[in-house]
């Protein structure tokens, strides 16, 4: 019976809500109000065989409410606005009982008004509760001040039947606080289970998503290692058929792509190693870059390389256009740079534009052949490198030979 009428009356406003305190809310509603209708039954079926009929009006209005408090939750399907409209409706009920029926000892007032405050705190909110609590505070104190003298005073006329009331009237304040203190605990302890379970939820679900970033994390390595030992296959190959040339020219090309080919190999060596898949150390590369470039060269003399990075990582879509310019620069100035100079040096800047662009520095301190003004293969490669990394160049020729490039992330794309 209990069960058919609470879903007939709050069954359509429980299914629209998903949060637990919700539910808990709602729920507390219904009961108080259904309890406090039957208490409202009993009474006056109690004051009627008593004959105590100053508790009839505030018994019978409290059927009357929950009755009409019931139904318009049903037909409304919102009891936040009904729950304060009610709880005024029991406040108007409880005080003017209090103040105005001088036929009754009032011994369960402070029951009720307790009851009051914590069932408007904890189901309308902080804020309706401390205004509740305030008002019925400041009211009370009134009722003490100017009407509990009067009451006092007429205590002895009142009938046996009145004293009668008054155990069962403490005994229901009594159990509905009990109740709600009861219901509140309960709700408390709810929400804390349903945190718990969904914080070990969050923990297999973040865990399972750790194993696939690392089953993923290990296979993209892997592609980038077997990137990395086909790329060496393909610059043996060139290797072994430049041994078949016969000029100086096309020897020259052969040794230029592999070591472009080198230059992407390295990068996919450096990502099968590093730590993190998406951030590779720049100085390291570069510094690496640098050797293998030297040693492919057979240079007879030094060369003071000097880097500085003032961005901590540059995205992978970036980093191979941005290492193939440098390998460009860097072979050229090997090639063609250092012929009269006594101490060669290189340096390289990398730096932060905005957010959105960075800029890389290259220069050296040589005196490049005036043929190399000419267009030449390496020269496109870095215009097209450029506009693909949706940048542009500025070079100049005063102490040193610089070039100047303002790139974009592409990786934020």
């Amino acid at each position: 019976m209990y069960r058919k009428l609470k879903t007939y009356f709050i069954g359509g406003c429980m299914s629209l809500l998903d949060s637990v305190h919700d539910k808990s809310r709602l729920t507390l509603l219904y009961n108080l109000t259904f309890a406090v209708l039957i208490i409202g039954v009993v009474s006056t079926i109690v004051s009627i065989f008593l004959g105590t009929y100053s508790m009839l009006i505030p018994s019978f209005a409290n059927v009357f409410f929950s009755l009409t408090i019931l139904y318009v939750i049903r037909l409304t399907k919102d009891f936040s606005i009904v729950a304060k409209i009610y709880f005024m409706l029991l406040f108007v009920l409880i005080f003017g009982n209090l103040i105005f029926n001088d036929g009754t000892m009032h011994v369960g007032a402070p029951f009720w008004i307790m009851l009051l405050n914590i069932a408007v705190m904890y189901i309308v909110g902080v804020k309706w509760g401390i205004a509740f609590i305030v008002v019925s505070l400041g009211v009370f104190l009134y009722y003490l001040h100017y009407i509990f003298p009067y009451h006092n005073r007429i205590l002895k006329t009142l009938s046996d039947e009145v004293y009668y009331s008054v155990y069962y009237e403490s005994f229901f304040a009594l159990f509905l606080l009990g109740y709600i203190i009861y219901t509140i605990l309960q709700s408390s302890k709810a929400s804390d289970d349903l945190l718990k379970k969904k914080n070990v939820e969050l923990v297999n679900q973040n865990n399972e998503i750790l194993l696939r970033e690392e089953e993923k994390t290990i296979m993209l390595k892997e592609i980038h290692h077997r990137v990395k030992n086909n790329l060496q296959v393909i610059t043996s190959l060139l290797r072994l058929q430049m041994h078949e040339l016969d000029s100086d020219s096309e020897v020259e090309k052969f040794n230029d792509s592999i070591n472009r080919i080198l230059t992407m190999a390295l990068i996919h060596d450096r990502i099968y190693q590093a730590e993190e898949f998406s951030r590779i150390n720049l100085e390291e590369y570069f510094m690496g870059l640098s050797n293998d470039l030297m040693n492919s060269y057979q240079i007879n003399f030094n060369v003071d390389l000097s880097f500085k990075f003032e961005i901590e990582k540059i995205g992978l879509k970036s980093i191979v256009p941005l290492a193939l310019i440098y390998n460009e620069l860097f072979s050229n100035s090997l090639k063609h740079a250092f012929t009269n100079t006594e101490v060669p040096s290189i340096n390289v800047i990398i730096s932060g534009f905005d957010d959105e662009y960075f800029k890389f520095t290259y220069e050296d301190n040589g005196n490049w052949k005036s043929s190399e003004g000419k267009s030449t293969f390496g020269r496109e490669l870095i215009h097209s490198l450029t506009q693909q990394l949706d940048g542009e160049v500025d070079f100049s020729t005063t102490a040193m030979t610089k070039y100047s490039f303002k790139f974009k992330h592409l990786d934020l794309d």
